[in-house]
């Protein structure tokens, strides 16, 4: 596993969302989770077992009434202290309505984090 490093392409802000997500490839795996960040290029979420960087997934994110799915690509995991996961993942798919979503998401969580 490792963390990543640099800086990102696209901002993300805390976001707990609840997540479905499922990975592509053996052994798959499905379940629902939270999302720790959201931003317009990928979201993290907390895992019970380790999905494996460059795996796939697709996701079901919910977003007040709406659902955003995307396929992504595991980017980083990082072990927490207490066993389970936090998997970074980016946005390799995802429709321009559904994009459009999250940047309603991002801007509203944005200015909810600059007025505290």
């Amino acid at each position: 596993m490792y963390a990543e490093s640099g800086r990102r392409r696209y901002p993300r802000v805390p976001s707990k969302n609840t997540i479905l997500v499922k990975k592509l490839s053996p052994p798959e795996m499905e379940g629902f989770t939270k999302t720790r960040v959201v931003g317009l290029g990928g979201c993290s979420f907390v895992a019970d077992e380790a999905f494996g960087p460059g795996s796939y997934c697709d996701v079901l994110i919910s977003v007040k009434k709406h659902v955003i799915k995307a396929l992504c690509k595991v980017v980083y995991e990082i072990l927490e202290d207490d066993g389970k996961i936090e998997v970074g993942s980016e946005f390799i798919q995802i429709s321009d309505t559904d994009r459009q979503l999250l940047e309603v998401l991002w801007n509203e969580e944005q200015r909810e984090e600059r007025a505290l």
